[in-house]
């Protein structure tokens, strides 16, 4: 499927734009053991996301959390 099938017709530029505001984030820790954690996360989609990955037949949340303990 193609975006100008779904009916989004931006420029290529636009859709870079909206679609930087979903990030993949790291937080840190360190737990009473002295052992380090890091958590790994994709934000929550905005509708603007949601609609331009339903248009191309992709995951909403395309990875899943990640938790590595050092």
């Amino acid at each position: 499927r193609t975006l100008r099938e779904s009916g989004i017709r931006h420029h290529w530029a636009t859709l870079r734009t909206h679609l930087s505001g979903q990030v993949r984030v790291t937080t840190s820790m360190v737990n009473d053991k002295g052992q380090v954690i890091h958590i790994r996360h994709t934000s929550e989609p905005e509708p603007v996301h949601v609609k331009i990955y339903n248009a191309l037949g992709l995951p909403v949340r395309p990875l899943r959390r990640l938790t590595v303990i050092e």
